[in-house]
């Protein structure tokens, strides 16, 4: 029996080791380059601190580094993979340009609330709030385009500048009532109000320029202190007949008390004395300066008028003072046939040539500059040569 047991073979059993642990552990580990690790006597590899894998080639990267975005090179480092970034790499990177959005994924941009758009850079404006009238520069705002007013830019505005006007669109200007102009600044005046001499500041109302009054400022104002005068423009003292001087004060009266200057009917016009005292308005077929001399064919056309050598020199050369009488002519006195007067005598001087000019050639004479001034007598006597001879 104790033979028996005796023949049993002892076996002892070992661990298997791979081959690559045993090449890995035959050569010092400090033979192999960038190698982190040492054997044991019983030759197994034991990694170095920081460092896993078989062959100790894998870094373990810093505590809660994120094993899907992140990764590291050396031990207790972390690096992000692209488009995410942080000490852990636990946070995505945005869509490049968003402004006011985040992401869950790597280049997301999900908008903030009260923004949209691609890059959420559009704020959402206040509700009833028209993007053709308003605009807004936050979230909830309404800010009005030019032209446009009010709480959500529903109402429109008139044009900048307009002063008496509405609008029922954008950067309009309608009148109000009584006012007109590009900006309604221009009141309409009264009607009938004059253009040249009125001017208004309120509608309906008519202001008289300095110099004329009246309701429509077409009465001109006369000289101040003028009497029995009135004007044509401002400050004028046109005086009414029978009234003289300035202010027209001066009471013309040659006429009333010379009532018999005038003759053969004609009407007597008191002047002053400057304008001859007086001025006579002959009827028709007399002439002269108190209207003494008859004419025989009345003056109608540019041809002197012709004197009636019949008529009495005893009442008609009254008016002419001493002046010579009309005698026989001989052709051998001057050249005009007129002899000496005799002494004693009076005689009517007969005229010169008279020359006829076209008023058209000369220059217009105001009336007012011969009123009451008549021209010499024997200048207006006709020379009559078929009487003479």
């Amino acid at each position: 029996m104790v033979g028996l047991f005796c023949s049993i073979p002892i076996i002892y059993l070992s661990r298997y080791v791979p081959k690559w642990k045993k090449q890995a552990c035959e050569i010092p580990a400090s033979q192999h380059p960038n190698s982190h690790y040492i054997c044991d006597e019983a030759g197994e590899v034991k990694c170095l601190p920081g460092w896993t894998g078989d062959l100790c080639d894998v870094p373990i990267c810093r505590k809660g580094c994120d094993p899907l975005q992140g990764y590291c090179r050396r031990p207790g480092e972390c690096r992000c993979k692209l488009g995410f970034y942080g000490e852990l790499c636990d946070k995505c990177v945005a869509l490049p340009g968003c402004q006011h959005g985040r992401c869950n994924v790597s280049f997301e941009c999900s908008c903030d609330p009260g923004w949209k758009g691609m890059f959420c850079s559009e704020p959402i404006c206040a509700p009833d709030c028209l993007s053709s009238q308003g605009y807004c520069d936050k979230p909830g705002d309404c800010r009005c385009r030019f032209g446009w007013q009010g709480p959500k830019c529903k109402q429109c505005a008139v044009l900048p500048g307009c002063v008496h006007g509405t609008c029922q669109g954008p950067l309009e200007c309608r009148c109000d009532p009584g006012w007109t102009g590009l900006l309604c600044q221009t009141p309409i005046c009264a009607q009938g109000c004059s253009r040249d001499h009125g001017s208004c500041r309120q509608p309906n109302t008519c202001r008289c320029r300095v110099g004329w009054t009246g309701l429509n400022c077409t009465e001109c104002v006369p000289y101040p202190g003028c009497v029995h005068g009135s004007c044509k423009r401002p400050w004028e003292c046109r005086c009414e007949p029978g009234w003289a001087g300035d202010l027209c004060n001066e009471k013309l009266t040659y006429c009333d008390e010379h009532l018999d200057i005038c003759r053969n009917n004609a009407t007597c016009i008191s002047m002053t004395h400057e304008d001859g005292d007086y001025r006579c308005i002959c009827p028709l077929g007399y002439m002269g300066r108190q209207c003494q001399i008859k004419t025989m064919i009345p003056s109608v056309e540019l041809v002197p008028p012709m004197p009636d050598v019949t008529m009495e020199l005893s009442q008609d050369v009254q008016g002419l003072g001493d002046k010579p009488s009309i005698e026989e002519i001989s052709n051998e006195d001057n050249k005009y046939g007129i002899k000496p007067p005799k002494e004693e005598e009076q005689t009517v001087e007969l005229l010169g040539p008279i020359v006829i000019i076209d008023p058209s050639t000369t220059s217009t004479i105001d009336p007012a500059a011969t009123a009451g001034k008549w021209p010499i007598e024997e200048s207006m006597i006709e020379r009559d040569d078929e009487n003479e001879t």
